[in-house]
């Protein structure tokens, strides 16, 4: 279990995905059931081994290459096969991997010649044993949160990071493991707080009733999802101004730019934490999202001040406080009598003519 109940407990995992899956409240109340689906397809794993072992061979070669992750592992929020691909040991992989002996057994497979790790090499392996659960040395988790920053020194994930080290130093030394493990847990936090702070921005625009249509276009989402600003719900679902502009921005901020600036760092591609993704695109959401908030709230001041100069003037014009307005008002009733005493006299006139 986690320390503390950063996940809840055996998550994130394949052999819970499926009860991740239906458990996730916007899965759940969502009408557009063929989308939903599609998490579904992949949130399988719990209950069958054909995702990796696929009809109709079952094959352990097939399982054994990072193809047989890639169906899922990929994509915005979960980008692990690029990645891998466009790092060294990805590059190898491609570059040689075809001269490979597939049908060696993992533990075996850097002294048979594999030159490179794979997806399966790294992440079943825990303390030399092989097995099919992939998560024994999982530390930051699907997605990186405070809660995991700030807890890095547990023993629990301490010990983690020691697995790591052991597994990285089957090619690497060990100092050079911990250093680079150092380096991602580093970059991971950086990316992290510039996330954090787009959150408190968006959150108070929320608590302060100042985003798009909050007021009266804001359908809630279908049961049993709770409304939040910048929530996953609103990744796939719309509704009227919910979410709102800055809501999706910060959405895919969290959900995907900070995953793949993890992934990328995880996985040893240099571009695909720094500037083709990850990092960049932090950067990018942040100002979109402290524009956002400087322009509704300038809106907002400047729709209060308007009320305000207009109800002023609304009542300014039947104010009579002053000797001046008093005169003014003075002067505009003689007028108007002046101009009704002339009207009843050109009347009579009128009547009086021959």
């Amino acid at each position: 279990d986690w320390p503390h109940d950063q996940w809840p407990a055996g998550r994130p995992s394949h052999a819970l995905d499926y009860r991740a899956n239906v458990e996730t409240a916007i899965w759940a109340g969502m009408p557009q059931r063929e989308i939903a689906e599609g998490c579904t397809f992949c949130h399988n794993n719990q209950t069958k081994c054909d995702t990796c072992h696929t009809r109709h061979e079952f094959s352990t070669v097939e399982a054994r290459k990072p193809e047989a992750c890639a169906t899922c592992h990929n994509g915005v929020d979960h980008n692990e096969y690029e990645n891998f691909l466009l790092s060294k040991h990805g590059t190898i992989y491609q570059t040689r991997g075809d001269s490979w002996d597939w049908n060696v057994r993992l533990a075996d497979a850097v002294e048979q010649g594999q030159q490179a790790p794979t997806c399966q090499l790294c992440h079943m392996e825990y303390q030399g044993e092989f097995s099919h659960n992939v998560v024994r040395k999982v530390r930051w988790g699907f997605n990186p949160m405070p809660a995991i920053a700030d807890n890095l020194d547990h023993p629990w994930f301490e010990d983690r990071q020691a697995a790591w080290q052991e597994t990285c130093s089957t090619c690497h030394s060990p100092r050079f493991a911990q250093a680079y493990l150092e380096f991602i847990d580093n970059g991971v936090k950086d990316g992290l707080a510039v996330e954090q702070d787009a959150k408190k921005v968006l959150t108070k625009l929320y608590d302060d009733g100042l985003l798009p249509g909050q007021q009266d276009n804001r359908p809630p989402p279908p049961a049993p999802e709770q409304d939040a600003p910048g929530g996953f719900f609103q990744l796939v679902w719309a509704e009227g101004n919910n979410p709102s502009a800055v809501e999706r921005i910060y959405a895919e901020m969290w959900e995907q730019d900070l995953l793949k600036h993890y992934k990328g760092l995880a996985h040893v591609n240099p571009g695909g934490y720094t500037y083709s993704e990850g990092w960049s695109q932090l950067l990018k959401a942040s100002i979109d999202i402290r524009d956002a908030d400087t322009q509704l709230r300038e809106k907002a001041a400047l729709k209060a001040r308007v009320a305000r100069l207009e109800a002023a003037q609304q009542q300014a014009v039947w104010r009579l406080d002053s000797p001046a307005q008093q005169a003014s008002a003075g002067g505009l009733g003689l007028v108007l009598l002046g101009a009704g005493i002339a009207s009843l006299l050109l009347a009579r006139r009128r009547r009086s003519a021959p």
